[in-house]
Parts: structure tokens; C-alpha cells; sequence
């Protein structure tokens, strides 16, 4: 047998905890809101591609809101009409190009990037062929249906379990 320790054993000493220490949601709120002021690029040859198209559609979003903004003012004097929708549309412009350089967010593009690079995508022939392959499984289920709904109708038609007048639209009784 083992022996047994009669000294008292103390508590465990606590590891720290990984990652960065956690300030909570004002924290995250504030360090958002410092990234908009800052002007530095968070690792600018990374995940460069990921980026740009999400800056490109988050782009989209934002000149559909200010056409949207610009067609709901044409009743205002000129320097309002124009100037409103240009003012939001810097604003957002750069919110949008702080948010993809927001450490967080692009770390999150940069890892979404590297995982699309590992994925082996099919070749032309191959999408062709399998595009080809649906249409035509397609093609046949919706014929083996019709033919299958038709031969039932066909059935409770004759033995009078359906009776249509043929005057009215479907489930009509007139």
C-alpha cells in the first residue's frame, strides 16, 4: 500500500486564463468604437480577398440605403438633397472599412480565407455532368409524378369518389 500524507494539502494554485483578458461587453463596446477612430490597417496583406468582398457587399448595402435616403429627400433644397446622403454615405464608408479592420472581425476573415483556400473544388466537366444529372432526376420525378397524380384521378373519377363541374376554380361547388 501507498503511504498517506498527513500534511494538509493546500489549494491548487489557479492557471491563468487563456486568451485575452475579458473586459466585458463595455470593454468590447469601447474598443469598437476606438477602432473607428484609429487609422491603422490590422494586418493588410491578410485575408485580403475575404475582406474586399465583404467591404464590396456591406458597400452595396450601404448605397442602397443612401439611394434609398437620396429618393425620400427630393422634396428638400438641393445642398439638403445632396448633402444628407453624402454625409451618411461617408459615415457608413467608413464604418464599413474600419469594420473589416476590426481586430476581431478580421481575424475571423483571415481564418475564413485560409479554410476556403483548403477546399478542393470541382473541376467544369464535373459540375456540368452533375447539374446535368439533377436536371434530368428532376425531369423524371416530375413526370412520374404527373403520370402517378393523373392515373388517381383517373380512378376516383370513375369510381365517383371525384366529381368536378369543371365551371369553377379548384374546390369550387359551383
Amino acid at each position: 500500500m501507498g503511504k498517506v500524507k498527513d500534511e494538509v494539502s493546500g489549494q491548487k494554485p489557479t492557471k491563468p486564463l487563456k486568451g485575452k483578458p475579458s473586459g466585458g461587453a463595455v470593454s468590447a463596446i469601447s474598443q469598437f468604437f476606438l477602432n473607428l477612430l484609429n487609422t491603422a490597417l490590422y494586418k493588410p496583406m491578410q485575408g485580403w480577398h475575404a475582406r474586399l468582398y465583404t467591404g464590396v457587399a456591406l458597400g452595396v448595402i450601404v448605397a442602397a440605403g443612401v439611394w434609398r435616403l437620396y429618393e425620400a429627400s427630393l422634396d428638400y433644397t438641393p445642398l439638403w438633397r445632396l448633402g444628407i446622403p453624402a454625409t451618411v454615405a461617408l459615415v457608413l464608408g467608413w464604418t464599413v472599412f474600419r469594420i473589416v479592420h476590426y481586430p476581431p472581425f478580421a481575424e475571423f476573415l483571415i481564418a475564413t480565407e485560409a479554410e476556403m483556400n483548403k477546399v478542393s473544388w470541382t473541376s467544369k466537366e464535373d459540375l456540368y455532368r452533375s447539374t446535368v444529372v439533377v436536371l434530368v432526376a428532376v425531369l423524371v420525378m416530375a413526370v412520374y409524378l404527373f403520370v402517378v397524380d393523373w392515373f388517381w384521378l383517373f380512378i376516383l373519377r370513375n369510381i365517383g369518389v371525384l366529381q368536378f363541374s369543371g365551371g369553377g376554380g379548384f374546390g369550387s361547388t359551383s
